[in-house]
């Protein structure tokens, strides 16, 4: 999965959580990691043994385009 995949498959929303919009595959520092549509990812609450949350964050930003 490239990047764009991994962005493509989250929506995040106004509070800081970030919900699966599609299954994906994330190939992370720390391992592979699968989710599944309708996962919400919530900012310091571990996800697979990380803060998901603020990896997305730091990796795509903290807004939506299209917002």
């Amino acid at each position: 999965m490239t990047e764009h995949d991994v962005r493509n498959a989250f929506w995040r929303n106004q509070d800081g959580s970030w919900i699966c919009i599609d299954p994906v595959t994330i190939e992370h520092p720390q391992g592979r990691m699968q989710v599944s549509p309708g996962t919400t990812i919530t900012p310091g609450v571990p996800f697979m043994g990380i803060d998901l949350a603020a990896w997305l964050d730091q990796k795509f930003g903290n807004s939506n385009p299209d917002l």
